[in-house]
C-alpha cells in the first residue's frame, strides 16, 4: 500500500509540475501579448494628455487676451463717455425743421440757375 501511495503522490506531483508549467507558459505568452498593448495605451494616454495641456494653455491665453479685451473696451467707453454725451446732446439740439426749411431754400434758389447752366449747355 506504501508503494500505491507513493506512485499516487508521485503522479500527483508530476501533474502539480505540468499544471504549473502550463500556467507558467500562458502567463508568459498573455504577458507578451498583453504588455506592447499596455504600452501603446501608456504612450496613446501620454500624448492625448499633451494634447490636452496644450489646449488648456491656449484656453487659458484666449482667456486672457478676452478679458484684457474687455478691460480695454469698458475703458474706452468710459473715457469718451463725457464726448458721446455731449456729441448726443449737440445732436438733439439740432433744428431738423429749419434745417428742412433752409434746404428747400436752397433747392429753390439753385433750381432756377440750374435750368439756365442747361440752356447754355454747361450743365452737362
Amino acid at each position: 500500500m506504501k508503494k500505491e501511495n507513493g506512485n499516487k503522490t508521485l503522479l500527483y506531483a508530476r501533474m502539480t509540475v505540468w499544471l504549473t508549467a502550463a500556467i507558467l507558459v500562458l502567463l508568459c505568452v498573455m504577458s507578451v501579448w498583453l504588455v506592447p498593448k499596455l504600452i501603446h495605451t501608456i504612450d496613446h494616454a501620454e500624448a492625448s494628455l499633451s494634447r490636452l495641456d496644450t489646449l488648456v494653455d491656449s484656453a487659458d491665453t484666449a482667456l486672457s487676451s478676452a478679458t484684457e479685451a474687455a478691460n480695454n473696451a469698458n475703458k474706452l467707453l468710459l473715457d469718451n463717455e463725457e464726448a458721446v454725451g455731449e456729441a448726443m446732446a449737440k445732436f438733439n439740439s439740432v433744428d431738423f425743421e429749419a434745417l428742412n426749411r433752409a434746404i428747400n431754400d436752397l433747392a429753390t434758389v439753385v433750381e432756377p440757375l440750374a435750368r439756365v447752366s442747361n440752356l447754355f449747355g454747361t450743365g452737362r
